[in-house]
């Protein structure tokens, strides 16, 4: 089993000290745990730390809630009954009812058996509680405090998703996987997960990808903006998103004639492969 190095003895000082400051106004506490595993305390954090709400103490009380089983790399059967579908991330899939697994679906199913075994686990459920399959949609951490999406992020085993209303920690997640998309780690060393032409795109459809184009056309119409590629592949955005694209820097009409990566879930539409885009961190870059 996974262990993780104990917080140091000052960093639980530091933690008790606020506490007890909490109502004079002390500054606010972090908890982030490095690429080996090790956990840290401080009010100097990384950008992807969680902060910790006052009085708030590695083992502390909580609604801990133990593990049946761990059917996938990003989903949870609990005890009580309760299937729970990590926020945030997007792990490959395990072999099911006859189809194979994908590169990395194994590899991220194990690791995340290992990281929770014997533990018991807190849930924060999302805006947006329950997904179309009627799992409920969490952020998951263990009783030491743990980010468990985080850690599979980390370690290269998911992919960052965004899906609104879910996203309040959708750019920690995104840094996560680029710095280990950055190093190769897990999955980013599969030839899979490496970023795809959109004209390759037909050849995608329902799998989770990256695919990289020149936005030639930009397209309002009735519910959505389209943005057309030369090969065919269209990604696009509902209308009342504009806003929020533009405000990221991701408005749709100052990317036509720019190249960009694209990711999300590759669909089929009257022939033409296609990617919706529900958030402006699903456009990667843009040149």
């Amino acid at each position: 089993m996974r262990r993780f190095a104990r917080a140091p003895i000052g960093a639980l000082f530091l933690l008790a000290g606020l506490a007890l400051t909490g109502a004079a106004g002390a500054g606010d506490v972090y908890r982030w745990t490095d690429d080996a595993g090790a956990a840290h305390f401080g009010d100097r954090p990384p950008a992807d730390a969680e902060r910790l709400a006052a009085g708030t103490a590695p083992g502390g009380a909580g609604d801990l809630r133990a593990i049946e089983w761990i059917p996938d790399g990003d989903t949870l059967h609990l005890a009580d009954g309760t299937e729970v579908r990590l926020i945030g991330i997007n792990a490959p899939e395990v072999a099911h009812r006859g189809d194979p697994a994908e590169p990395g679906g194994p590899e991220a199913q194990r690791y995340l058996r290992a990281l929770l075994a014997d533990k018991r686990v807190r849930l924060t459920i999302g805006p947006e509680a329950r997904d179309k399959y009627d799992r409920t949609l969490a952020h998951v951490v263990t009783r030491d405090g743990t980010n468990v999406a985080l850690r599979l992020l980390r370690a290269g085993h998911a992919f960052a998703v965004a899906h609104p209303p879910n996203t309040t920690r959708a750019a920690r997640y995104f840094a996560a996987e680029r710095r280990a998309r950055a190093a190769g780690r897990g999955l980013w060393g599969h030839p899979r997960y490496a970023v795809k032409p959109a004209a390759a795109a037909g050849d995608l459809r329902n799998t989770f990808r990256r695919v990289r184009g020149r936005v030639a056309t930009v397209t309002p119409k009735r519910k959505y903006v389209y943005l057309g590629f030369a090969s065919g592949f269209q990604a696009f955005l509902r209308k009342d998103r504009r806003a929020a694209f533009a405000q990221a820097g991701r408005a749709p009409e100052a990317l036509l004639g720019r190249t960009v990566v694209v990711r999300g879930w590759i669909h089929m539409r009257d022939g033409r492969p296609r990617v919706r885009l529900r958030h402006p961190l699903q456009i990667e870059s843009v040149r």
